[in-house]
Order: C-alpha cells, then structure tokens, then sequence
C-alpha cells in the first residue's frame, strides 16, 4: 500500500540517497529549525531562541560530518532529473511543485505499482477492460504517489535534524519548502490516498471497506516507523520486515482485494515473501555501518557484523523463496514451482559473484543483477496464487459425489419425501378466493421446516432448505409465478395451477411439479387433453432417459406424444441433470427443438440424476414475455464478478451470496425495497439468471408435469410425484410407437433360468426392459 523504504527501489537498481541511511534516527520532535554557518566543526540549530542538542558524540558528527558535502552540487554539477526523481545528485531548484514532487520520491512508487500488479494478477478476476484499467490505475495512484508520497515526506520531517548533518542542502533543511508547507502535503497525500481507497471500495462494491482499512492500516505502519515514541526503523529485524510488507504485502493486499478476494492463504503467503523484503533491505545497510555505528543505529551489520549479516541477508532472501515453491510444489502446483526454481538460481549465482565477495563494492551491481529475478518471482507466485475456475461440470466429476454413495442416494430421497409432503400442503390450499402469494409462502414455510429438523446433530454443517421456491401458475401463464407479498391475486373456481417447487439436503436436489384443475369431479375437454399430453409425454421421458440413449431420441419422442393429444410442447423448457449445489448442470435434452435453442449431443448414464420438466399448451407453444415487474425468482450466476455501481445493487447481491449462492429464490426472500431498486443492475450485467413469467394467448391453457429421477444400477427411480385428478380427454394415444415406449419397463429384469445364470457367469448385466401396461401410468 505505502512504500517506507526510501533507500532503494526493490525494483530499481540505483540506490535512492546513499547517505539516507545515516539519517534513519530522527532526534527530537519537529521543530523549526535554521542552520548556522557552514564552518562550524558541530551541529548547531536554532529551535526558537534554544538549542537543540543531537544525540550521537561530537567527534561521531564530525566524522560523520566529514563525509557529506555541506551543499548540493551546484549549477550543471546537479541533476534535474534525479532532482524529480527524488533521489541522490539532484540539482537545486526554487520552484515548490518540483520540491514537492522531490519529497515524494518518486523513485520508491514503481515496487508499489508491481505490487497493485502482482494483486490484481493472482485475484484471477482482472480483465482487460477500460472499467478494470481504469480501478487498477486509480488503485496504483493511490498505493504511489499518494500515500507513498505521505510515507516519504514524513519520513523527511522526522529526519530533518539528522539531514541537517548529512545532507543540509535537502529541501526540508535547506529552507527550500516551509514547515507548514510540509505538514500540508502530509495531510493532503494522506487525505487522498484514503479517499481514493473509500472510493474505489465503493467502485468494487466492497460491504466491508477492505481497501480503506488497508490505506489506514498501511498509513499508520509509515508513521510508526519514522515517528517517535514507536520509530520501527530504529530496530533492524523490525524496520526491515516493515519494509518488506509495505513494499510486497500491502499493494499486493489492495490490488487482490479491489478485483477479488483476500484470503488467508493470500495473507500468509505475501507476509512469508516479506521475509525477503527484509532481506533487500539489509543490502542498503552495508554501505552505512560507520555512519549507523556513529549515530547509535543497530542495523543489522553493525548488530552482527558484516560477515554474519551477509550471510543473514542471503539466508532471508533464498529461504523464503524456497519456502515459497515448496508451498506451491505441495498446493499441486509444480509447474509454478519450477519456474519459480528457476528465478531463483541466478539470484544464488549473482549473491556469490558479487554480493557476497563485497557488499559494498558491488552493491549496485548486485542489485541491477539479481533482483529483476526476484520481481519476476513474486510476479510467478501472484498467478500461482489465482483461484481455478472450472471450465465445465466435467471437470468437477471426480470430486463431487454421485449415487455410487448410499449417503447421497438418502439426502435425495430424503428431499423428495419432504416436497412431496409440501406438494400436497399446497393442493390442499389451492381453493377458489386463495391468495396464491400466502399459497406460495406456506410451502416455502414447509418445505424450510421439515428441512431444518433434518441432521440437526451432524457434525459437519449440513445446508438445507427450498431448492427452488414454490410457483403456482395458472390457466395460461406458462410458469414461475412466485409473487412478492403486495401481490393480491386470486385463485378462481375451474382455474388450471401449476405448482411447482424444489427442495434439497446438502445440495442434493428434488424438484416436482403438478398441475390441478380446481373443480370437483373429472376434468374434461381441452384442459384433460393438455395434462393427459404433459403426463404422457413425461411417462414417455422417464422410460428413454436411461443409461446408453441420446438426449435428442428423448426430444423426438415428447413432441410426437403432445402431437397425439392436439397440443405443443412449451418452446424453450429444458430438462437438466443435477449434481450437488447444481440445479442446470452441463447435461440436457429439450422438450422442443428449434433453430434458436440448442443443447450438446448427450448420453445418459448410470448415477445420473435429472430432472425431466415437461410442460404442454392448447396454444402455439411460444409463449410471450407480458411484464417483466413480474419476474420474482433468481439464480446467482458464479462466473459473474462484475463490480456494480448502486449501493443497493451491491447490498442485494451480498445478500443473495451469503443466503443462495446455488439455489435459486424469490424477491421475496429480500428487503422488498432494496429488492426492487437493485435486483435490475444485477440482471443487466449478468450477476443473476431471471426465471421470467410467461404466457400463452388468453384461452390457452398449459400443463406442467415434472418430476426427479434417479439413474440407479437397478433401473431408474422416479422420487417426486403425484397422483393425477381423474381425467377424460378428448384425444386417445393410438400410434403403435408411443404404445411401445410407454410399455418399457423402467426396473431391471431380474436375471432367471439357464441362459440368465450363463450371461451372468460371464460377468453381463441385463438390461432387458420389464413390460409395463401402459395404462397404468399413462391417459390414454
């Protein structure tokens, strides 16, 4: 976030004032100051008509004194571009913004840059469009020349005294730029680095003010290390590693947190890099020993010797590289490991070629040598650390489980029991007058009860609950009406509804739905000729959707039942196999085909679980969109991460991750208000999948059957269900076809007789279906 390094770039080779770091102690509070006459042989100051005393002996300052020069190089001699630049060799100037620009030190921004980079990088949710370019450039002008300006110009005020020895003809103590034009860039570097955090958390949608907290937090380590009473920097295990993680681990931190999210792991790996933060900082120690000595400062060469120190600087840098590709080795991710193998041989090969020959010596040669190794290393760790995103369901397959495990095969059964139970408290409120929002309330209420009692005493929590929320359709709405509670609409004598509803345990889903006629006696004419079509057409799906068929005969075969019965086959419904937390997974088959709606060329197999969804109209089967206000129910999509503008936006998709992050839900299930005003964006830019309301033309009336089946060893197993309401359609099945699939059996036959045992000696299955009177499940 803040760079408090102001002795060297990590990534630049040069060093940033070599006589900085004889100036790291700062003596006093802030004071305004002047110096005396350049002749004197020690430092006085004069601090409102009294003395300031400095701490280190007078024949230490002298020596130290000695040293340095006494005024910057004058007229050609300086540079104007280390001058901008902040650093060693820069030309005098008179004008303030080139001054202020100077105290920022423009040199120390570019690691804070990499590290925005590096975060961004290993989120695995940058991309390169003009909104995210935008974020990544505000973010880095935030972590350099904000608030790494604010570290570099306070860590100037609390080194003025010690400047005024070292370097007298710096800004702050040559006069240059006043105190209180120094205290005002402090306040307003910091002001607006916060700001620019507060506003980018808002940008990026942030509940929780991550990138602010970072600013503050980043802001607060620059202070301590330069500012009495805490002064980090006076201690070389803690200045250094200060260093190090405001250099590698906070930009990092902002650039992940600001495109995805920082986690644990994230942490703890950046920290263990700082490690190697510390350790570049130790190189900048070496050429500072007699200064440091002089002046009191243990850095680590003089706490320990240059020798012992060389070694220790080494050791931090190598080991915590090493420690990092062991990591990623162990977190399966061994082509990342080499390659960061790889960077950190030449950093080995150039520490003994030059650094550890001469420290001193060398130190600008090793630098420009090893540590571009280094930025590329923690750059390799950064992708390394970004989050697999599955390309398909089938990349999931060997990790998630299946019916192969009498657990599961349970958790299904055991939400089909509980919708089943919840399909016939809702037919039992579904009379003439009847509110259907109550309707749909109350088997939502159910369905959220008896799920709840359920693995109360697991030891592993275990998430229950609506699978799909409860929808009671009639007449011509073809589905999905599910409406908030100002809703007043009625259910009326002879009106045909559609319920339809879901439920699951662990994920494991069960969904069913029904259609009923609300009248007394058999249901008749046009309305039994359309439920006799979505009735059959399902008994008809449920004996082809078996292990080795093709999802497209499964098509062929519903249309050409509703074709029997005078009726089409609702345009658009699809028939999902469903896995764990996955309601629409990859496999499917359509009810119809048309040019604009298509699915992948499939095989059923064995331990599979669908659900077959058919849905039948009197009318043309293409339903139309009426009013889009009365779509309700929602579907988090996971693949979407775009940052919403709205603060509602941003509470409403909060919520829905923390509540359905798999199952889809109601409105009504949300904060009405905040619902209406934010649930748009998240459907515009693709964070929710809407199940819109549609209809056929008034007269039409359309039928839904659906229910859940498992693929077992055994033969398939239809969980949900409902006993029809006694029908007499019109239309009669007579085609010899449809006959023949509705009399396959959907159970295994049970091997019998001498040619049976034989085909069972050599290790064959039968797959024989068992006869079936049609009949029995179907309306003829």
């Amino acid at each position: 976030m803040t760079s408090i390094l102001h002795s060297v770039s990590s990534i630049l080779p040069s060093r940033v004032n070599s006589a900085e770091r004889l100036g790291v102690l700062s003596l006093r509070n802030p004071v305004e100051f002047t110096r005396r006459r350049h002749g004197r042989s020690t430092p006085d100051f004069e601090t409102s008509g009294r003395r300031l005393v400095v701490r280190a002996a007078e024949t230490d300052t002298d020596k130290v004194k000695s040293q340095v020069p006494d005024k910057a190089p004058a007229g050609g001699g300086g540079s104007s571009i280390n001058q901008l630049l902040g650093i060693k060799g820069a030309a005098q100037e008179t004008n303030k913004w080139k001054i202020r620009l100077q105290l920022t030190k423009p040199v120390t921004w570019p690691p804070l840059v990499w590290g925005v980079v590096c975060g961004a990088a290993a989120s695995g949710n940058f991309h390169w469009t003009p909104e995210d370019v935008a974020k990544s450039i505000l973010c880095m002008l935030m972590s350099g020349p904000c608030l790494t300006g604010y570290t570099q110009t306070i860590n100037d005020w609390y080194d003025r005294d010690i400047d005024a020895i070292n370097e007298p003809y710096r800004p702050i103590p040559s006069g240059a730029i006043s105190e209180q034009e120094v205290i005002t860039q402090v306040w307003v570097l910091l002001l607006g680095g916060l700001g620019i955090a507060g506003t980018l958390d808002v940008w990026a949608g942030h509940t929780t003010p991550t990138l602010f907290y970072l600013a503050l937090g980043g802001s607060l380590l620059s202070y301590i290390y330069s500012a009495p009473p805490l002064k980090l920097k006076q201690n070389g295990w803690v200045g250094n590693f200060a260093l190090g993680a405001s250099y590698i681990s906070l930009p990092w931190w902002a650039g992940q947190a600001l495109f995805g999210t920082l986690t644990p792991d994230v942490v703890v790996l950046t920290l263990l890099y700082s490690i190697a933060g510390l350790g570049i900082a130790i190189v900048n120690d070496f050429k500072s020993v007699e200064g440091d000595r002089a002046m009191g400062l243990q850095s680590l060469p003089v706490a320990f010797g240059t020798e012992a120190a060389k070694w220790i600087c080494v050791g931090a840098i190598d080991v915590t590289q090493l420690s990092v590709a062991g990591y990623l080795l162990a977190s399966g991710k061994p082509y990342y490991a080499l390659a960061l193998l790889a960077l950190i041989i030449p950093q080995i090969v150039f520490q003994f070629k030059y650094f550890l020959k001469d420290p001193v010596k060398y130190d600008v040669k090793y630098q420009a040598s090893a540590q571009p190794f280094l930025v590329l290393g923690i750059f390799v760790t950064a992708l390394a650390s970004k989050p697999l995103k599955m390309s398909s369901d089938d990349e999931r397959d060997e990790k998630e489980l299946d019916l192969t495990s009498p657990e599961v095969v349970t958790k299904y059964k055991s939400a089909a029991e509980i919708v089943n139970k919840a399909l016939q408290v809702v037919l039992a409120e579904c009379k003439p007058k009847a509110k259907i929002v109550d309707i749909c309330e109350k088997g939502d209420a159910f369905i959220k009860e008896q799920a709840g009692s359920m693995y109360k005493n697991a030891k592993k929590k275990i998430d229950r609950g609506v699978a799909f929320p409860t929808c009671v359709s009639v007449n011509n709405t073809v589905g999905h009406f599910s409406p908030l509670a100002s809703d007043e609409t009625l259910l009326e004598e002879g009106d045909m509804v559609k319920i339809d509803m879901g439920c699951h345990i662990d994920g494991f889903i069960a969904l069913v739905a029904h259609t009923h006629v609300i009248q007394e006696g058999p249901v008749t004419g046009r309305k039994a000729d359309v439920i006799a079509a979505a009735n059959t057409a399902a008994e008809v799906a449920l004996r082809l959707v078996r292990p080795g068929k093709k999802n497209h005969a499964v098509t062929e075969a519903i249309q050409k039942v509703a074709e029997a019965y005078d009726c089409k086959i609702v345009e658009g419904v699809i028939s999902h196999q469903m896995k764990q937390n996955v309601i629409d997974a990859s496999k499917s088959f359509l009810s119809v085909s048309t040019p604009e709606t298509r699915v992948d060329d499939a095989e059923f197999e064995e331990n599979e679980v669908y659900a077959i969804d058919i849905v039948a109209s009197t009318g043309d089967g293409k339903p139309k969109l009426i009013d889009e206000k009365q779509t309700t129910v929602y579907k988090k999509d996971a693949a979407v991460n775009y940052q919403l503008k709205m603060k509602a936006s941003r509470f409403i998709i909060s919520e829905i991750k923390e509540k359905f992050p798999h199952m889809p839900f109601t409105a009504r299930s949300l904060e009405e208000k905040r619902a209406r005003l934010g649930l748009v964006e998240c459907v515009n830019h693709g964070h929710l999948q809407p199940y819109p309301v549609l209809y056929e033309k008034p007269g039409d009336f359309v039928a839904q059957i659906k229910f859940t089946v498992l693929l077992m060893p055994n033969g398939s197993d239809r969980i949900t269900s409902h006993a029809l309401q006694e029908l007499q359609p019109t239309k009669t099945v007579d085609d010899p076809e449809i006959k023949g699939w509705l009399a396959l059996g959907i159970k295994k036959k049970k091997g019998g007789g001498k040619k049976k045992k034989a085909a069972k000696k050599a290790g064959e299955a039968s797959t024989e279906a068992e006869p079936m009177e049609a009949s029995s499940t179907a309306q003829e």
